[in-house]
């Protein structure tokens, strides 16, 4: 009898233990997350509503249907509306009762926040705007008679000004030449860094001495999405700018305005026009930047942030064909 009680009494240790660790897992993963962003390769996600346009159509003014453009942000750079501008291309419009300004220029109907986590780590996701085709009160019609089935191409490009936002830390010592095991940071080697939800990316940041007082650190700017990168427009103006001009295409894709803070004094990035900021042009959609940040001669040790920011305007576009059938005894 004497031994069934120590076999109870065992069991019922367990279980504390087992409850205790488990109260202590579950307040972990309830717990506020440590990263700051949630990451991601998109911005806007773009899409036709299923049916608008439709896929097939007849002729002779007989099928009327719009074409609706579905956005959500993706991304975490909030947008309004008067910073995404929306065109449809690929057909003459007159071919189905519309016009050139039908097509050109539209907004959304309401501002297409971004992707958030609130103060207990739950997301939020974003909602859905739309914009219709040629508007919401009118239709689209092949007014014409075709004489055999004819494709339409109806592709909705949509422009719109972006944000990427990046973190790291960069390792300052007094003594940056004999680096110590137990010193509160390492200067010579890759650091951690967060890069938020975006067609572009900021990665493999990496810090080195580069003298007594001096460290010196590099990351890479990086574009692997489908859309097409431009350089901001006028700050002072929030419309977005994706030139089609082929001489405004060459002056201003792939340029990126690139903008770096550690919060210290005496801060230089090779190739940015004011030494913390100014605009870089990917190379097959990379380019590396290089900074030296000069120190305080009676520094103590300590980490300190670096934020990197990139504005652009970028350009992504979606595409359906339509058929129109020909209606016979048209």
């Amino acid at each position: 009898m004497k031994s069934f009680h120590i076999v109870i009494i065992s069991i019922l240790g367990l279980l504390i233990i087992a409850g205790c660790q488990g109260s202590g897992s579950g307040d972990n993963a309830g717990a506020a997350p440590r990263t700051p962003f949630l990451g991601g390769a998109q911005g806007l996600e773009i899409k036709f509503v299923d049916g608008a346009p439709p896929k097939e159509v007849t002729d002779s003014g007989t099928f009327g249907f719009q074409s609706i453009v579905s956005l959500k942000n993706k991304g975490e750079f909030d947008l309004n509306k008067d910073q995404v501008k929306i065109d449809l291309i690929g057909f003459l419009p007159e071919d189905f009762g519309a016009s050139q300004s039908d097509l050109t220029g539209k907004r959304p109907e309401d501002d297409p926040t971004a992707r958030k986590r609130d103060s207990e780590g739950n997301i939020i996701e974003p909602a859905e705007t739309f914009v219709a085709f040629p508007s919401t009160d009118s239709s689209f019609n092949f007014e014409r008679s075709v004489t055999g089935n004819t494709v339409f191409i109806f592709r909705t490009d949509v422009c719109y000004k972006y944000q990427t936002k990046a973190l790291s830390k960069i390792c300052v010592l007094r003594d940056l030449v004999n680096v110590k095991n137990d010193d509160v940071c390492k200067p010579n080697e890759p650091k951690t860094l967060f890069s938020s939800g975006s067609p572009l990316k900021v990665s493999s940041f990496r810090e080195t001495v580069s003298g007594k007082d001096k460290v010196s650190f590099s990351f890479d700017v990086t574009h692997s999405a489908t859309g097409n990168v431009f350089k901001e427009g006028d700050s002072g103006s929030p419309a977005a700018d994706c030139p089609r001009d082929p001489r405004e295409v060459r002056e201003k894709e792939n340029k990126v305005l690139v903008n770096v803070n550690t919060g210290l004094p005496n801060l230089r990035c090779v190739g940015l026009s004011s030494s913390t900021s100014g605009y870089i042009t990917l190379v097959n959609g990379k380019r590396t930047v290089t900074c030296t940040q000069e120190l305080d001669p009676g520094r103590n040790d300590f980490e300190t942030n670096v934020e990197i920011t990139l504005d652009y305007n970028y350009r992504d576009s979606v595409q359906q064909d339509v058929l129109v059938k020909h209606l016979i005894g048209s």
